[in-house]
């Protein structure tokens, strides 16, 4: 029932940035939600990118370079609370949330 909740959470604070022109892609797809993870699949464009891990308080907390489409963030010595995570190339950024619980 958690997972349900986490994930219902992450869906409805996705958002994208769009940008002109037409662009039919979808920009992020989640994986996979777990009690201490997330796994995520971003568009092409974004490899390259950052990755950042942001607190409730929108204080930085982790960021690393986005090698590939697939990737996984981890939240195993995080404590309990909201999160959000971006990732941005350019002038592109696609945000969404996450509950450790």
């Amino acid at each position: 029932m958690k997972n349900v909740v986490v994930l219902l959470f992450v869906v409805m604070l996705t958002t994208s940035s769009f940008s002109m022109g037409k662009e039919p892609k979808e920009k992020l797809k989640i994986i996979s939600v777990k009690s201490h993870s997330v796994y995520f699949k971003v568009d092409p464009s974004f490899v390259g990118g950052v990755v950042e891990v942001y607190d409730a308080n929108k204080m930085l907390l982790a960021a690393e370079e986005l090698p590939r489409t697939y990737t996984m963030v981890f939240f195993d010595e995080k404590p309990s609370g909201k999160y959000f995570i971006k990732v941005t190339k350019g002038n592109k950024t696609i945000e969404f949330g996450y509950v450790n619980i």
